[in-house]
């Protein structure tokens, strides 16, 4: 495994050097028959490292015909996948990417976004796949290996995944390389190719455990359907409720383009299935502030954070509801969503804390969950994370 580059920050203060120096000549000193009072010196000690654990992760996933079972479980796992990720690593910088394809002739061969930290992007843009095209067995999984090598940024420090999901063989189109000496190449770059096979098709299962072998990843397979379980429970709707609070609290700044992607965003995020808004509350319980809104400019977590001021802010980088005020109204606007924003983080905090005790005493009798996709995905993260 390549060694791991670590961002760290060093904690040693010149404050603690100077007290370390002071406390060396305040040491008792012993002369002929005469002793010097020894005075009591705190010692600050260095903090620990920051250590950051840069991850990405891709999936390709085989979005033709057969495939609607398995998009949907994706759809309402995405965020379960994403929470067991930082519980497996709390210090991971998490970016994920989807690669979708289909076959030559299809509405499509492949379709991809590129990889981001903002998961409710990632969700939106999953809520959009439907499962169409196909036909004969084979699909364009080469393209699909090409994209995820070549057009994602992975970063060169980072834990770098993929996992191809799918239920037909490779078919050689000849516009890209094949799938082995893609699988190859991914081995060589350090990216960990990982395969899910949905289904008993025997042909995928050959080629599936090659790329995998080839690339250094995991082999699983599910069924056809994906095999996917979520728990309801006590807990969800109040946790979706208290979630769509906080997002209410947002304010989109810079340009309407961005707020139109603001606003796409949060409509596929309210109508996910209850459970799944639960797990998407679950995962920024434990990020709370200005993170929860990634890829636009968010003025409620920046002042909040600090990192932005209502006083700098030009009138016409404001949402047009909020043009009009003058500073001081605007200044006692924002300060009443972050409060609000502040005490609902409060609130949601502590639901996330009863849901998570709740699935734990409850997830043993889930039939099937580790044998979903969801299940084999954490499995698999579980041993190549740690």
């Amino acid at each position: 495994m390549p060694a791991r580059q670590h961002l760290v920050t060093y904690g040693v203060s010149t404050v603690a050097a100077a007290t370390i120096t002071i406390a060396a000549w305040l040491s008792p000193w012993r002369t002929a028959g005469r002793s010097y009072d020894q005075k009591r010196v705190a010692v600050v000690e260095p903090q620990a490292p920051v250590v950051r654990h840069p991850v990405d992760v891709v999936f390709a996933v085989d979005t033709t015909g057969s495939m609607g079972g398995l998009l949907d479980g994706a759809k309402r796992t995405v965020w379960s996948i994403a929470t067991h990720i930082r519980k497996t690593d709390p210090n991971a910088e998490l970016r994920v990417g989807l690669v979708a394809y289909r076959d030559l002739g299809d509405e499509y061969v492949t379709r991809d976004l590129a990889l981001t930290s903002d998961l409710d992007a990632v969700f939106a843009e999953l809520s959009g796949y439907t499962a169409d095209g196909g036909g004969d067995a084979p699909e364009d999984v080469a393209a699909a290996l090409d994209d995820s090598l070549h057009k994602m940024a992975w970063r060169g420090d980072a834990k770098k995944l993929v996992f191809l999901v799918g239920d037909a063989a490779p078919a050689n189109r000849g516009d890209v390389p094949p799938f082995d000496v893609l699988a190859r190449e991914a081995g060589d770059k350090q990216i960990i190719l990982n395969t899910i096979r949905c289904g008993e098709d025997l042909e995928t299962e050959a080629a599936w455990k090659r790329i995998a072998a080839l690339g250094h990843g995991q082999f699983s397979t599910i069924r056809e359907d994906g095999g996917v379980q979520q728990i309801a429970t006590p807990y969800d709707d109040k946790l979706a409720e208290v979630s769509a609070r906080i997002d209410s609290t947002a304010v989109i700044v810079g340009d309407d383009r961005g707020r139109a992607e603001h606003v796409r965003k949060m409509s596929a995020a309210a109508r996910a299935p209850t459970p799944t808004k639960a797990d998407r509350a679950a995962y920024f319980a434990a990020k709370p502030g200005g993170a929860r809104v990634a890829g636009q400019q968010d003025l409620v977590g920046g002042v909040a954070d600090g990192t932005m001021s209502v006083e700098a802010l030009p009138p016409a980088a404001l949402p047009a509801d909020l043009r009009n005020l003058d500073k001081p109204a605007l200044k006692l606007e924002i300060e009443r969503r972050v409060g609000a924003r502040k005490a609902a983080e409060g609130e949601l905090t502590k639901l996330a804390k009863q849901r998570g005790e709740y699935l734990r005493a409850h997830a043993a009798g889930a039939k099937g969950d580790a044998s979903g996709f969801d299940g084999k995905v954490n499995a698999v993260l579980d041993a190549q994370l740690k």
